[in-house]
């Protein structure tokens, strides 16, 4: 079987799951760790806060019907777990959603971590502690090389 068979067939079988349960797939992906091939189903609540307990029914979900999916599949483990707290903001409507949540952002040279207060289709902007001084950094995101949400500590 494809590895991208695989890790569509994760999303079509989990579908009526997530839907039943008010959940969101984050991704599914096929990788390959010291001699192990994992297929990791991240799913998260859009709130974004999920438990173990659902966490545990979505694996027992996946885990009993992905077998009858297709027997020609690779030895794999399987993985379902939540994206984390710091996950990566992948694209425009993720970054949209975290409007008003601390985040972590790369750019060449520089990393910044402060509250995202504005997105648009060309930058960003986060407000940042400088030395117990407050100040809004605007940042193009063709500058963004990585961008997370952060637990502030």
């Amino acid at each position: 079987m494809e590895n991208k068979k695989l890790t569509e067939g994760a999303k079509e079988i989990l579908k009526p799951f997530l839907e039943e349960k008010g959940l969101i797939l984050y991704d599914s992906l096929l990788v390959k760790e010291d001699d192990n091939l994992i297929l990791r189903v991240l799913i998260d609540n859009p709130d974004g806060l999920i438990d173990i307990d659902t966490l545990a029914l979505a694996n027992e979900y996946l885990s009993d019907r992905i077998d009858k999916y297709d027997d020609n599949m690779p030895e794999y483990m399987l993985e379902v777990s939540s994206p984390g707290a710091e996950r990566e903001l992948r694209n425009d409507e993720e970054i949209e959603k975290s409007i008003n949540k601390y985040i972590h952002v790369e750019i060449p040279n520089m990393i910044y971590e402060g509250t995202l207060l504005e997105a648009n289709v060309d930058q960003i902007v986060i407000r940042i502690n400088i030395k117990g001084r407050f100040k809004n950094l605007a940042i193009n995101k063709n500058e963004i090389k990585l961008i997370r949400l952060a637990v502030k500590f």
